[in-house]
């Protein structure tokens, strides 16, 4: 088979006869990216669900970790944030400066946006333009993140799914009438929706105050996502404080270098055959169907990134893949840490796909995509 190379920055779209595959942002990535969850939650609630076969978002909802309402949120933008175009119309809230979304986005600290702003204020260079100077925003990024504050403050945005009147009647807090009838009245009165919701009796200020915190969780996944999938690889380079200096004058140099990951797909099943005996035992093994090459240049390792299941391929309850002396299980996607290692890693994966009822025996279209995310 002919070498295909990948280098992820965003997931993509396969076409196959049975229909369109949408790709999915994880949402254990979605829970952890707006702190609905912690990664140690993930991992009890991972490990569990390998033991029964239930959904991630039940079990995490069964265990008390994460409410209904959010979790019917988060599902209701994961196919949003496969795409940065999608994930930018998703912004919502008051709009903020660039600096304060990416401290939001937990992109830089406070002590890189003090530095940047105190260097600012003696060359007055755009914010911008500073940090990627200093290699903390690529040009990618920059773009990204501007464009999602620009859509912050459009009146009319492309879509309302986070706004607060949307989020409120998604919860089941107020009815679509009624937010029909108070964007009626916001017209003339220019109050904050919240307000007019709250002074009709709609609502009470705590449901108020709940869908906000709601909206500013799903908000930073989203700007998580468009941050991390507008991501570039920028070259190692240095960095001069300030202005250009002549004499002796000592200069301070610092240099920072973006992760890096990179997959090569060396071979790859291309369908995926079903039998009537596979059907009776309830899966499918698949051995050495993928064989693929990872280059990392991050110490911290890389996740290997399984998307695709869902959809027209609804008849696969879950799937086992095994490589690299590790196995995980996933539904709808799922990922498996990789260790940073010096040289590119090759590697064997199998599979199990584990099939429900309304199985058919067929041939079809291969229905994972693979792809590398930097940790």
């Amino acid at each position: 088979m002919k070498e295909k190379e990948v280098i992820t920055a965003k997931p993509e779209r396969s076409e196959s006869k049975l229909g369109t595959l949408l790709i999915k942002r994880l949402l254990g990535r979605i829970l952890i990216d707006g702190r609905f969850i912690s990664k140690k939650d993930l991992e009890k609630s991972l490990a569990l669900q390998k033991r029964t076969n239930e959904q991630l978002g039940a079990i995490l909802v069964r265990m008390g970790i994460l409410d209904s309402s959010a979790l019917d949120a988060a599902l209701s933008i994961q196919r949003d944030l496969a795409s940065p175009e999608d994930a930018i119309k998703l912004a919502a809230g008051t709009r903020r400066l660039l600096g304060e979304l990416l401290l939001q986005a937990r992109h830089i600290s406070k002590q890189d946006l003090e530095s940047v702003l105190e260097e600012q204020q003696k060359t007055g260079e755009k914010l911008g333009e500073l940090l990627k100077r200093r290699g903390l925003l690529t040009e990618g990024e920059l773009k990204a993140v501007l464009a999602f504050q620009k859509q912050q403050g459009i009146e009319k945005p492309v879509t309302r799914k986070l706004r607060l009147g949307e989020l409120l009647v998604a919860t089941n807090q107020i009815t679509r009438k009624q937010l029909e009838d108070a964007l009626k009245k916001q017209k003339v009165s220019r109050k904050r929706i919240g307000e007019i919701l709250i002074e009709e009796g709609h609502v009470k200020p705590q449901q108020v105050d709940y869908v906000l915190k709601l909206q500013h969780k799903l908000v930073t996944a989203a700007l998580i996502a468009v941050l991390s999938i507008a991501g570039t690889v920028i070259p190692k380079k240095a960095y001069t404080a300030g202005p250009s200096i002549s004499g002796s004058a000592k200069v301070v140099v610092t240099a920072r270098v973006m992760p890096c990951a990179q997959l090569k797909i060396l071979s790859q099943s291309m369908e995926l055959v079903i039998t009537n005996r596979d059907i009776a035992r309830g899966y499918v093994d698949i051995p050495a169907a993928s064989r693929i090459e990872i280059k990392n240049n991050n110490p911290a390792g890389c996740l290997l990134v399984f998307e695709g299941l869902g959809g027209p391929m609804n008849f696969i309850k879950g799937v086992y893949v095994r490589g690299g002396g590790r196995e995980v299980y996933m539904e709808s996607g799922g990922w498996m840490t990789q260790p940073y290692t010096r040289t590119p890693m090759t590697m064997e994966l199998s599979y199990r796909f584990v099939l429900s009822q309304d199985a058919k025996p067929g041939t079809y279209n291969w229905p994972l995509t693979i792809s590398v995310r930097h940790v």
